[in-house]
C-alpha cells in the first residue's frame, strides 16, 4: 500500500513537471516563431528600402554624369496628337548632334532620365563605383551594412556587361535588389547586391528580443513557483493525513480498551467480584486520562500562529522551575543534567505555554532515543540581550534536510527509527509559535546518530 502511495505521488509530480515543460516549450517555440517572423518582416522591410533607394541612386549618378559633360541638352516634341488619350505616345528627342524617336509611357515619371541614360550609354556609361558610393550613403543612414556592389546588365540577353564586385567577396551572402531598367528601350539595367551585418537586424529587433527573453524568464519563474506550490500543497496534505491517521489511531486505542473493560463490569458485579470491578474501573480511568492528555495536547497546538496566541505572562522563578522539570523526568534510565549559570532569578513568560514547550522538547529527547540510557543536558545561561535555554540529548539526531522542515505544520521525520513513534507533526510547530509569541527564537543543531540540541533565546 505504501509503495502504491509513493508511486502515485511520483506520478503526480511527474505529470506536473511534464505539463510545465510542455507549457514552457510551447511558449519558447511560440516566441521563436514570432521572432523568426519578425526577422523576416524586417528583412522584407530592408529589401523594400534598398529597392527604393537603388532607383534614387541610379538617377543621382546619372545627374552627376550629366554635369561632367556640362549638362545634357535635350529638346523634345510630341509626334502624336497631344490630345491622344492612349497611354503610349511617340516623342521626338533632339540632341546637339542626333535626333531620336521613342515610344514612351506617359505615366512613367522617369522617362527623361531613361532617355538620358540611352543617349549617354555609349559616350559615358554608368559609373558603378560612383553609383555604389551614392547607394551606400543612402543605405547607411538607416542600416549598418558590410558591403555592396552593382552589376551592369544587358537586359536583351541577360548578360553582365561589367561589375564592381570585389574579388574577396566571392563567398559572401548578399541580398539582391530588383533589376532596374535604366534606359528608354529597357536594353540595359543595373542590379545591386547588399551584404547586411548579422547584428543590424538584431539591433533593430532588440526590444522584441528583450521582451521575449523577459517573458520566457518570468514564465519560467512563475511555472516553477506554481510547481513548487502544488508539490508543497501535496506534501502538506500528505503530512496532515498522516497526522490525522496517527491521531485517530491514538484515540482509538484508549477508547476501545475502555469500552471493552466497561462492558465486562456488569458481569463481575453480578458475580460479586468487587476487586475485578475496582481494577477495571482504575484501568478505564487510566485509558480516559490518556485520551484527556491527547485532547489537551491538541488544544495546546490549536492556536499555532504566533499572532493568535494569547499569553498571560507572569514572573516565574528560574531555578525552582527547571529543578522541578528535572525531577519530573529523571528516572533510572533517564539522566537529566541541569546547569543554571544565569544571573537572573526570574523569567517573564506564560507559565502554561512555557511549561508545555519545555515538556515537548524533553519528551522528544526521550521518545527519539534508541539508547537504553537517555542523556539530556539542560543548560540555562545569559546572553547579551536575554536568556538562552539549551536542551541537548544523545538521541538519533536529525538530518540537515529535516532540520529545515521540522518546525513546519504536520511535518514528521521519515526514518525507520521514528516510524512507530507516536506523533502528530504539530509539537515543534507549537513550540516555535509560542517562543516567537514571546519575542524569542529557536534553532536546532544536530548530527545523525549523535544527538540534537534545541536552543531557545528569549530577549529581556
Amino acid at each position: 500500500m505504501q509503495h502504491k502511495k509513493i508511486n502515485k505521488k511520483k506520478t503526480k509530480h511527474f505529470f506536473i513537471n511534464v505539463l510545465i515543460i510542455i507549457v514552457l516549450l510551447s511558449i519558447i517555440i511560440n516566441q521563436t516563431v514570432w521572432l523568426k517572423n519578425m526577422q523576416g518582416f524586417y528583412k522584407h522591410e530592408f529589401k523594400t528600402f534598398i529597392d527604393l533607394n537603388v532607383k534614387d541612386a541610379v538617377w543621382m549618378e546619372l545627374s552627376e554624369r550629366s554635369e561632367i559633360m556640362g549638362g545634357l541638352q535635350l529638346y523634345s516634341g510630341n509626334i502624336t496628337n497631344p490630345n491622344d488619350t492612349s497611354r503610349f505616345i511617340t516623342k521626338k528627342i533632339t540632341t546637339e548632334d542626333s535626333i531620336y524617336f521613342f515610344s514612351i509611357d506617359k505615366y512613367d515619371p522617369n522617362t527623361m532620365h531613361k532617355i538620358s541614360q540611352f543617349i549617354l550609354k555609349k559616350h559615358l556609361p554608368v559609373d558603378l563605383n560612383k553609383l555604389n558610393t551614392i547607394f551606400q550613403t543612402k543605405i547607411t543612414e538607416k542600416y549598418d551594412i558590410e558591403s555592396s556592389y552593382f552589376d551592369y546588365i544587358n537586359l536583351k540577353n541577360d548578360s553582365i556587361l561589367t561589375t564592381n564586385k570585389p574579388i574577396y567577396l566571392a563567398n559572401s551572402h548578399f541580398l539582391m535588389t530588383d533589376t532596374i531598367p535604366i534606359d528608354i528601350n529597357n536594353s540595359i539595367g543595373v542590379v545591386g547586391y547588399v551584404n547586411i551585418k548579422n547584428s543590424a537586424i538584431l539591433k533593430i529587433m532588440r526590444n522584441q528580443l528583450f521582451f521575449s527573453i523577459l517573458l520566457i524568464i518570468i514564465t519560467t519563474i512563475c511555472l516553477i513557483l506554481i510547481s513548487r506550490s502544488f508539490i508543497l500543497q501535496w506534501k502538506t496534505e500528505k503530512m496532515r493525513q498522516d497526522s490525522v491517521n496517527a491521531l485517530t489511531h491514538e484515540f482509538k486505542r484508549p477508547i476501545s480498551a475502555a469500552v471493552a473493560m466497561a462492558s465486562t463490569i456488569p458481569l463481575y458485579l453480578r458475580q460479586n467480584e468487587i476487586d475485578k470491578v475496582l481494577d477495571y474501573t482504575q484501568k478505564i480511568e487510566n485509558e480516559l486520562n490518556k485520551l484527556t492528555y491527547y485532547t489537551k495536547r491538541i488544544q495546546q497546538i490549536s492556536n499555532n500562529e504566533k499572532e493568535n496566541v494569547q499569553l498571560n505572562k507572569t514572573e516565574i522563578k528560574i531555578k525552582p522551575f527547571f529543578e522541578s522539570l528535572q525531577q519530573e523526568y529523571a528516572t533510572e534510565n533517564i539522566d537529566i543534567k541541569l546547569n543554571i549559570s544565569t544571573t537572573k532569578d526570574t523569567l517573564n513568560v506564560d507559565p502554561l505555554h512555557f511549561s508545555n514547550i519545555m515538556d515537548n522538547l524533553i519528551e522528544n529527547s526521550i521518545k527519539y532515543n534508541l539508547h537504553s540510557f537517555v542523556k539530556i543536558e539542560l543548560v540555562v545561561s545569559d546572553i547579551s540581550d536575554g536568556l538562552k535555554i539549551s536542551v541537548k540529548d544523545n538521541g538519533i539526531g536529525i538530518s540537515p534536510i529535516d532540520q529545515k522542515l521540522i518546525f513546519d505544520k504536520f511535518y514528521r521525520i521519515k526514518r525507520k527509527e521514528t516510524k512507530n513513534k507516536i506523533g502528530f507533526g504539530l509539537g515543534l510547530m507549537y513550540v516555535k509559535s509560542i517562543i516567537e509569541a514571546h519575542g524569542g527564537d529557536i534553532i536546532v543543531n544536530s548530527k545523525l546518530n549523535e544527538g540534537s540540541e534545541f536552543i531557545i533565546t528569549l530577549k529581556d
